[in-house]
């Protein structure tokens, strides 16, 4: 299908307004809106903390979700690194000559010329300029543009963010069905937005100019594993399919497969980016909850509305509590907790009223059949210290402790 006609593409950014070189996506065109803490309410992430298992050792992702007010752990679940194979490039190559294409999404300078200089060696570097010249071409960031200015390609489209994801973003507004995408992938996370694209309908050419391996360090994985069969965290977010893949293969590994997969099922709540990350996890028997589309954006909205369904709420001492993962918010002050203690606390408020003895608090929590009493009786006087409150929990001799009512 031929690209769109250029007074279309006038419509949507008026050419004469800027560089010819260049053309800029309008913002609220690409959908950046940037999320603020107060579009979820007034620290309504706060006392709760996020794994996010990503490409890098720190995700956009985490900045966004702390502005929310989550705490984050940032894991690099996999390693990427700039292919100079081939092989993976052989095949998408081929696509892209054997029929004309619509749109160019060019993620990476670094990777598109690694790509062109595979073409030349394969003597097929002009034939495939000729089809990009003959496509709309969309650069993530300058240095991206500025790649396929090389090669003679002018009129180039980009967003505000510099972002892939806006890129993915504006196609996605629009009707994509029966329309012919390339796109030059330089992250793991890509995967995901060109499966939504094929789901709106495009026929989509991914060029994987990257290697996805797993970490260098098997304790990175090992180390998230032992958060989530603890209940150390309140959510782990995945934001590409190579870290799902890597986890469950060093639990595997170390043969805890199943504590991990139960734990994801029933305590710590599994968020991916998309359905290719989701498939390895849905495939085990683990719940797994996906934002509309593949953004970021939506990913923070999933994870307000997700993480604090793991809080207790009662009304104690004629007192509003809540409990949430990392700590308390009593009367509407929220005080931070440590793990032991909350867990006390958390199992207490599941039966407000009622005596639960300490081998009862030990079967409710996770991981606790080795703790003896004394360990509780701790917990309790630490948690009284934290909420400043010493009637709130109350201990009934040789029987165990309840949560005032």
């Amino acid at each position: 299908m031929a690209p769109p006609p250029r007074n279309a593409l006038a419509a949507v950014a008026p050419l004469e307004a800027v560089a010819p070189a260049r053309v800029e996506i309008p913002q609220e065109r690409a959908g950046t809106h940037p999320p603020q803490a107060e579009q979820y309410g007034p620290a309504a992430m706060a006392g709760y903390a996020v794994a996010v298992v990503s490409d890098r050792r720190r995700h956009q992702l985490c900045d966004l979700l702390e502005a929310a007010g989550a705490r984050t752990v940032a894991v690099q679940g996999v390693r990427t690194l700039s292919t100079f194979d081939s092989q993976p490039l052989q095949t998408p190559t081929a696509q892209v000559l054997a029929a004309p294409i619509d749109e160019l999404v060019v993620a990476s300078e670094f990777g598109f010329r690694s790509w062109l200089r595979l073409a030349r060696e394969w003597r097929l570097a002009d034939a495939l300029s000729a089809r990009f010249a003959g496509a709309r071409r969309l650069a993530s960031n300058p240095r991206a543009a500025d790649a396929l200015r090389e090669i003679g390609l002018g009129e180039i489209w980009s967003t505000a963010a510099g972002s892939t994801e806006e890129l993915f973003r504006y196609l996605m507004a629009q009707p994509m069905t029966g329309r012919r995408v390339v796109v030059q992938s330089d992250t793991p996370s890509v995967a995901e937005l060109c499966h939504a694209l094929r789901a709106a309908g495009a026929d989509v050419v991914e060029a994987v100019t990257h290697q996805a391996l797993p970490p260098t360090h098997a304790d990175l994985l090992r180390r998230l594993g032992d958060q989530i069969c603890a209940g150390a965290v309140d959510a782990v977010a995945f934001t590409n399919p190579a870290s799902v893949d890597n986890l469950l293969a060093q639990a595997i590994a170390d043969q805890r497969l199943n504590e991990l997969l139960n734990a994801m099922s029933d305590e710590v709540p599994a968020m991916c980016l998309g359905e290719l990350s989701a498939q390895p996890l849905r495939a085990r028997g683990v719940p797994v909850r996906l934002p509309v589309q593949p953004f970021l954006e939506e990913f923070v909205a999933l994870a307000a509305a997700t993480v604090p369904e793991r809080a207790v709420r009662v009304v104690a001492s004629g007192m509003s509590l809540e409990i949430r993962g990392q700590a308390v918010v009593l009367n509407g002050e929220l005080i931070p907790v440590q793990p032991g203690p909350i867990a006390v606390l958390r199992a207490l408020a599941r039966h407000p009223g009622r005596v639960i003895s300490c081998a009862e608090i030990r079967r409710a929590t996770p991981n606790w059949a080795g703790v003896d009493d004394h360990a509780i009786e701790m917990a309790v006087s630490r948690l009284r210290r934290s909420l400043r409150n010493n009637e709130l929990i109350q201990t009934v001799m040789k029987r165990g402790y309840r949560l005032s009512g």
